[in-house]
């Protein structure tokens, strides 16, 4: 072979390496656009409306069973027990930093179940509740 045959051979085998480096390299950016996709939908997505409905239906039967259940004078005091259900709202999106109920993280979802399992309102309101359901109804 002579020098230019070798150098046009040792160019063109220079561009072909510079070429699929650079497409490696735009797979590779490419791959990490779609594992931050695939991330924030495994994770970072709100959950399902599905989802959001249960754990309020959870947080729902924890208040009233925390409340003595429906027929307790604590429940019957309508303004005292949905200061109960607003402070149970509260809590839980404290907890999970979310403004919204709808906004809860996919991540955070069956930790947002067992929250319900245990949740327990303040000191103050569970004195509250029993004096409440201590008091004998005046009205037969």
């Amino acid at each position: 072979m002579n020098e230019i045959a070798m150098a046009q051979t040792e160019l063109t085998v220079e561009d072909t390496m510079i070429h699929a480096l650079q497409e490696l390299k735009k797979l590779k950016e490419g791959q990490s656009v779609l594992s931050a996709d695939v991330d924030y939908l495994k994770n970072e997505q709100p959950v399902n409306p599905s989802i959001c409905l249960a754990l309020e239906k959870m947080r729902k039967q924890k208040v009233v069973e925390l409340l003595g259940g429906k027929d307790s004078q604590a429940y019957k005091d309508r303004k005292f027990a949905q200061s109960v259900f607003s402070q149970a709202a509260k809590d839980f999106k404290e907890y999970f930093r979310i403004p919204r109920y709808d906004l809860l993280k996919r991540k955070d979802e069956e930790q947002a179940f067992d929250y319900w399992g245990s949740w327990e309102p303040s000191a103050n309101t569970k004195l509250e509740i029993k004096n409440r359901n201590g008091q004998m109804s005046l009205v037969g």
